[in-house]
């Protein structure tokens, strides 16, 4: 059985609900799943699950200058290389992402092989496409 781990920084509740959509998601094709926020995760554990899926909420200026916060800058910090591990990236945000998966991938400074999913929601829903998006990041393994 295949295992990933969601991880997640939620200032308001909004990013927390969509990695717990993710999760349940996951759950729902076979996926032993476990969502915790980045207070609660110990980055080396993500060494040894088959898919991370890594998400926080858009800090910025509305629609420029668009960066993860400092909490989850500092859990990405602390993670090992996944080297084993799928990836991909998840935010919520107000009004337009803007630069925030391009900040968020450089923050993981060569960790990882390439980021291959990045899914947004404005809301906290994972929306239908958002759910295929995920079902062609499980079937790519």
């Amino acid at each position: 059985m295949s295992s990933a781990t969601v991880v997640y920084r939620s200032a308001t509740g909004t990013t927390r609900h969509l990695a717990e959509e993710i999760g349940a998601h996951l759950t729902s094709r076979g996926v032993a799943t476990v969502v915790q926020s980045v207070g609660d995760c110990d980055p080396q554990s993500l060494a040894r699950v088959d898919f991370v899926l890594l998400g926080c909420w858009t800090s910025g200026l509305f629609i420029v200058a668009q960066h993860p916060d400092g909490p989850w800058l500092a859990f990405v910090r602390d993670m090992p290389a996944l080297d084993r591990a799928k990836v991909g990236l998840f935010t919520t945000y107000k009004l337009a992402t803007g630069s925030m998966f391009a900040r968020m991938r450089a923050a993981l400074g060569g960790k990882v092989g390439r980021v291959e999913l990045e899914l947004k929601s404005r809301d906290g829903r994972l929306s239908q496409d958002g759910r295929a998006l995920l079902d062609r990041f499980l079937g790519s393994m």
